[in-house]
């Protein structure tokens, strides 16, 4: 009697999902939140699908073109706000907010928002929002543009810095007054006598302290022209 055992036909394995731009991101995202921004590869994605990296070159332009993917899908989840002249300055507090949030919450991927321009669809949605915020309360055109150029900075630097601090915020605060209070009071004598304010706040809290100072400058600057 031939006991030898047969080949598992194809017909009786489980069907791959067909691969596709979704299908490649919803993995990436996954490896992000998992393992972290170093673990999102070509080779890393492609493993996760089972297939070959090469297959992945169809839906994304190597691992650049993956990241811009990623990052289209995160920020394309932020809700925008419908301008009102009488209410902009909350608005624009909780757009930038939801911004801020969404990127802390995929750990890394603020640092690879600072090196592209703003050139997918989700991306200049989210742009235009900013500027109609800024124009309804009153902002000059240029005033604007710049505005909302700087404030994609703070969100960015601000979200870096949550990242930064993601271990233990307060152990690192303690850490960097420790170092300023060491310091000679003779050569830095205001670093010394504030080392309390210096660190103070959280990346919230600054990053909230920050808009409200662009926005106070560029309303005075209108205000002196």
């Amino acid at each position: 009697m031939n006991t030898t055992p047969h080949p598992r036909s194809t017909r009786d394995r489980p069907a791959k999902p067909p691969l596709s731009r979704d299908a490649v991101v919803d993995a990436a995202l996954a490896l992000l939140k998992s393992e972290g921004l170093d673990a999102v590869t070509m080779r890393r994605v492609a493993a996760a699908l089972d297939t070959g990296p090469a297959s992945l070159y169809v839906y994304v332009a190597g691992r650049e073109g993956l990241l811009q993917a990623i990052q289209d899908r995160i920020i394309a989840t932020i809700e925008l706000e419908e301008p009102d002249r009488l209410r902009w300055r909350g608005q624009l507090h909780t757009l930038l907010d939801r911004m801020y949030r969404a990127l802390v919450a995929h750990p890394g991927i603020a640092a690879t928002t600072m090196t592209e321009p703003p050139s997918m669809d989700a991306t200049l949605h989210l742009l235009e929002n900013i500027l109609g915020l800024l124009l309804a309360g009153g902002l000059e055109p240029q005033d604007a543009a710049w505005a909302a150029d700087i404030f994609a900075l703070l969100v960015s630097y601000a979200a870096m810095e949550a990242d930064a601090r993601r271990t233990n915020p307060r152990e690192q605060a303690d850490e960097l007054y420790q170092r300023f209070t060491s310091l000679s009071p003779e050569t830095f004598p205001l670093v010394t006598a504030y080392a309390t304010q210096l660190v103070a706040g959280d990346s919230e809290e600054r990053f909230h302290v920050a808009i409200d100072m662009v926005v106070d400058g560029m309303i005075a600057r209108a205000t002196r022209r």
